[in-house]
């Protein structure tokens, strides 16, 4: 199933709000011009649960609220060796099953491999970093960190906006005089 201009626009309210009802959804869907159903709002966040679209519901947390945690950029290059791609496979589960991983993954470019993590501690964040550095220092060749200080909360928002969402944003932001 691919998703229609509906249902983007349905994944995208649900990326700001998953607890808001289908009328709250209803409204949002009008102000971009689909006049929906309720039934059928409820009907397709059904079938994108169904097809595995939606896999699950989370919460946004205020991190201003809590105590501060130290989130920390790991970037990566490795060395060439035949052992590399099933040393990836550790390297891959590692990440997965890490509470503190944020997201990581491969990259194409100066770098192979980034990692962004967050710890309570700036202790934890470099003990972390020395099991890192030798569990997997057989394949490193070059091993960076950076702590991180955002100034937006991490957002699952930006994995689902539409065009419509991304055009409305730069007409606000984009002064008249600049040539479109």
């Amino acid at each position: 199933m691919m998703p229609d201009d509906t249902d983007e626009l349905i994944l995208s309210a649900l990326s700001r709000n998953a607890k808001q009802d289908p009328l709250e959804i209803w409204d949002f869907l009008k102000g971009h011009g689909h006049d929906v159903p309720i039934e059928e709002i409820e009907s397709r966040i059904t079938k994108l649960e169904d097809e595995g679209v939606i896999t699950g519901y989370t919460i946004s947390v205020d991190t201003r609220k809590l105590r501060r945690r130290v989130i920390r950029v790991v970037l990566a290059t490795f060395k060439t060796s035949q052992h590399l791609p099933k040393r990836l496979e550790g390297l891959k589960k590692y990440v997965a099953d890490a509470p503190f991983v944020l997201f990581s993954g491969r990259t194409r470019g100066g770098y192979d491999w980034i990692c962004v993590q967050a710890f309570p501690s700036e202790e934890m964040a470099d003990e972390e970093s020395d099991i890192y550095r030798n569990l997997f220092g057989d394949i490193i060749q070059s091993y960076q960190v950076y702590d991180f200080m955002p100034v937006k909360d991490p957002s699952f928002h930006s994995l689902a906006y539409t065009s419509k969402e991304y055009k409305k944003f730069l007409d606000e932001w984009i002064p008249p005089f600049l040539p479109r």
